[in-house]
């Protein structure tokens, strides 16, 4: 063969890796800088004088069964579940709320990864999105998981360096014998090592009232809400699983298994304080909710 002819061969190969190369996922990419705590890659962690918001996309749930939830099919306007996260960027320090669905899933088919009736699909990981905003894992101060659920947890081992802030019934549960048979007990079995704060009763972080911990028992023991305090945009609650559907809300229904484990007195409790603050209710599930909202990296402060 022409040694020139060699010659274009080999250039068409090394173009053909430099484009393959610019092709991978900018996710794929944002995570593996996210790994690395040079921060060359990074953009710098955000500096504020209030606190600021970041909602996170972990991922997105099919679900074909409202009732479960004692509603009907045609109660609701959209039966599939947004599952978000929230990074609380304060003066004194970062909390993350939920760490979702695991990394893992991104890039996997839909029938790969259906769980208790539940389709999985995740397109950008926790860590990237992190990473976009100049966080990584080391950089949290405090995690919040609002209830031991898989879709809420699936990336908790990744900032068990945190101080984790919890109540004892979620802590004992998430730790008993049926749970470390579990197939996602790996995803967050490194907290057993965490720095970890256990609550009683409604919690301020940082001690000025701007993000609370919010006590709200009943879809599981220690389940908890979050209520931060926003310059402009004034007080949210971040509700967790004490709702799924605007339509449980609107049409005072929940889970028939709720009614006596305390999620009643919880959603009158979050409903008072709603009208005493005027504060906005973000209900993590609701697909409308999850379309609208203005997600990582734009914030809310």
């Amino acid at each position: 063969m022409d040694c020139s002819r060699i010659r274009f061969h080999h250039s068409l190969v090394l173009i053909a890796l430099v484009v393959a190369t610019a092709l991978v996922p900018a996710d794929r990419a944002r995570a593996a800088s996210a790994q690395s705590t040079g921060g060359a890659t990074l953009a710098p962690l955000p500096k504020v004088t209030a606190p600021r918001l970041y909602v996170l996309d972990c991922g997105t749930l099919i679900n074909n069964k409202p009732e479960d939830y004692d509603l009907k099919r045609e109660e609701v306007r959209d039966t599939n579940m947004g599952v978000t996260c929230y990074l609380v960027v304060h003066p004194k320090g970062i909390l993350l709320y939920d760490t979702g669905l695991n990394d893992r899933l991104v890039g996997r088919p839909l029938y790969e990864n259906v769980l208790e009736g539940y389709g999985q699909i995740k397109f950008n990981t926790l860590r990237g999105q992190l990473a976009d905003i100049g966080v990584v894992p080391a950089s949290v101060d405090f995690l919040v998981l609002s209830h031991y659920h898989w879709d809420h947890l699936g990336n908790a081992g990744d900032f068990a360096n945190s101080t984790w802030l919890v109540y004892k019934g979620d802590r004992e549960r998430m730790f008993d014998k049926e749970s470390r048979g579990s197939a996602w007990f790996e995803q967050y079995s490194a907290l057993a090592r965490s720095k970890t704060q256990l609550l009683s009763g409604d919690y301020d972080v940082f001690g000025d009232g701007s993000v609370v911990v919010l006590a709200t028992p009943g879809h599981t023991e220690g389940h908890c809400s979050l209520l931060v305090r926003l310059k402009n945009t004034g007080p949210v609650v971040l509700s967790g699983d004490l709702y799924h559907y605007a339509e449980e809300r609107e049409l005072k229904r929940m889970p028939p298994e709720e009614r006596t484990t305390g999620t009643v007195a919880s959603r009158e409790k979050i409903e008072e304080l709603l009208k005493r603050t005027g504060a906005q209710l973000w209900i993590g599930h609701s697909m409308e909710f999850f379309r609208t909202v203005r997600k990582s990296p734009a914030w809310y402060d």
